[in-house]
């Protein structure tokens, strides 16, 4: 039973396998990134995501728009007492920024995650 040749019958592909075992789980580990790769890609195509990247070459009027605003907010400090006057600075800033962002809003409004929009009331 414990016959030494025995154990030198292995087929040819499974000694090929084992002697390039390294080599070949590298193959695999390149091949499986390269899939996830395209699968990523194309969900970022086919989202519409790929429509809202300004880094792309030809949307330099939109990046320039984009940040058209070079002002730094200096917001709310987070030290200090809670007191009236305090809370009623923090109101008055909150409600000047909502103000602004639904100036700039467009295709961001509420409008675009309506259930219309997203075909949700469909029967």
């Amino acid at each position: 039973m414990n016959d030494p040749y025995s154990e030198h019958h292995e087929s040819l592909g499974v000694r090929t396998v084992r002697a390039h075992q390294f080599f070949s789980m590298i193959v695999l580990v390149v091949l499986i990134s390269l899939f996830l790769v395209y699968v990523a890609l194309s969900l970022y195509q086919s989202s519409g995501t790929v429509q809202l990247d300004l880094s792309r070459p030809g949307y330099d009027s939109a990046r320039v728009e984009a940040s058209k605003d070079n002002e730094v907010f200096k917001g709310f400090s987070a030290d200090g007492k809670i007191i009236k006057s305090a809370l009623n600075e923090f109101d008055t800033m909150y409600r000047d920024k909502a103000a602004e962002a639904l100036i700039d809003i467009g295709n961001f409004s509420g409008d675009a995650l309506s259930d219309a929009t997203l075909m949700l009331d469909r029967d």
